[in-house]
């Protein structure tokens, strides 16, 4: 699997999530509050708004747009009928997060 550099893990320490853009597709890093960190899609799948410019509460996020509903953890569509949004593969190395550049589900 071909994963690419998106940033330090010390980039999260104000900023708990960011959007990045890989093969046109937003992609979400995310830091738990455990301090662990996790990648999925973050492109609504209604009209592909970029949701960490949504309001987020809870672990959901709200789309700034439309107002569909994801929970950012599972990718699962609250409130519409949808494909799910997919998570990426992350590691980090030398405190390096890398992002797989297609998703694993």
């Amino acid at each position: 699997m071909q994963f690419i550099k998106v940033g330090k893990v010390t980039d999260y320490d104000v900023i708990p999530i960011k959007s990045i853009s890989m093969l046109g597709r937003k992609v979400g890093v995310i830091k738990r509050p455990d301090g662990s960190f996790y990648a999925i899609e973050v492109g609504c799948k209604h009209q592909g708004a970029d949701l960490t410019n949504g309001t987020i509460k809870d672990g959901i996020v709200t789309c700034p747009r439309h107002g569909w509903q994801y929970d950012l953890e599972t990718g699962e569509c609250l409130n519409a009928v949808s494909s799910n949004l997919r998570r990426h593969e992350l590691k980090i190395e030398d405190g390096v997060i890398m992002v797989s550049l297609h998703p694993i589900r």
